[in-house]
């Protein structure tokens, strides 16, 4: 069942505040404990648990521990921090850490100057590397999953919301929940069978980065790929991009994942 504030986690360690959002997939509450620090604990969504059946049940909560371990491992100062996963009753869960920071979907103005930008994707690439030598992929990386935390007064970009990240080497159930960001998500990602790689989120990153320089969200891939839409490039919308960028978001957003870099470091 979802939680409502006041409600007590793990024998009083944390006590529920509210809910932060929730998606198919997952639900996620602000929690305080004993010390009044403010943290994050993300479960799964009741309703999407309750429709499985017990093997399913067992599965899903045994790939979601798994995985809130390896978060555990991906120690960076721009991903957000695992405190620990653990086992709510029948529900497992994953403590984060809360950043209290504007998202890159809410800057105002919503267009970036270069450098300023690319300090950012930087950034997060640098987060994305430790994730995936840890054997994990996003899924969802987006301006709203990049938060800016300010440290020693310089803000600097932190990846949040690991909620559809999964192991390189499994699917959830054929019944996985199926969320994607339309204009970010990769095309390959919008079939739920498609085994994600470090390039579903190169490619994320890269829509990123023509948001952040344009303002404009990216035609949606499955457009691209199916209706034959056209990609304007972000040079297009904002002559003020250097050639070497532009080349940089166009080759990340290739519709053919071998077309694309294969990993953050090329």
């Amino acid at each position: 069942m979802a939680w409502v504030a006041g409600d007590q986690l793990q024998s009083g360690k944390y006590t529920v505040e509210r809910e932060l959002g929730r998606g198919r997939f997952g639900i996620t509450y602000l929690v305080k404990n004993k010390n009044s620090d403010r943290l994050v604990v993300k479960t799964i969504n009741d309703a999407l648990f309750q429709s499985l059946s017990q093997p399913e049940r067992a599965r899903l909560g045994t790939m979601f521990m798994q995985e809130g371990i390896k978060l555990a491992k991906c120690k960076h100062k721009h991903i957000v921090q695992v405190a620990e996963a653990v086992q709510e009753g029948d529900y497992p869960c994953v403590v984060m850490e809360y950043v209290d920071g504007v998202s890159l979907a809410d800057l105002s103005p919503p267009i970036l100057s270069e450098p300023d930008a690319l300090r950012y994707i930087q950034q997060i690439g640098e987060a994305l590397i430790v994730v995936h030598e840890n054997e994990l992929i996003h899924r969802d990386v987006h301006p709203g999953n990049i938060l800016l935390r300010n440290r020693d007064g310089r803000l600097e970009a932190v990846l949040i919301d690991f909620g559809l990240a999964l192991d390189f080497d499994h699917m959830l159930t054929t019944r996985r929940a199926k969320e994607v960001s339309d204009g970010f998500t990769p095309p390959e990602l919008y079939n739920t069978r498609t085994i994600a790689r470090a390039c579903s989120d190169i490619y994320s990153l890269a829509a990123t980065l023509y948001k952040l320089l344009t303002g404009k969200t990216p035609v949606d891939a499955v457009k691209r790929k199916v209706n034959g839409e056209h990609l304007v490039s972000p040079k297009e919308w904002n002559p003020q991009i250097s050639d070497r960028t532009n080349h940089a978001i166009l080759t990340g957003m290739k519709l053919e994942r071998k077309e694309r870099p294969h990993s953050i470091m090329r």
